[in-house]
């Protein structure tokens, strides 16, 4: 296998299950970003332009969710 000579390397975000977010269904590919230093918990400082589209899914989803929970609560309350 040929040795990655590239300088930059995009930042990968890590799922709540240690796996790579742009490429789920692969341990290999977790096991590589981790080993090579190119995975990462801070959100922050992603730069996978997967990753960072399905981060941004991801707290879009629970933005409306968190939204329809506290609608409902405050339903209640009135009622």
């Amino acid at each position: 296998m040929k040795s990655d000579n590239r300088k930059n390397r995009d930042l990968h975000a890590l799922d709540e299950n240690g796996m790579v977010l742009c490429n789920p269904r692969d341990p290999e590919a977790a096991h590589r970003a981790q080993m090579e230093g190119i995975a990462t918990d801070d959100r922050a400082a992603v730069t996978c332009r997967k990753c960072l589209a399905l981060i941004y899914q991801r707290d879009k989803a629970d933005h409306e969710n968190t939204k329809v929970r506290n609608h409902e609560k405050e339903k209640r309350v009135d009622d």
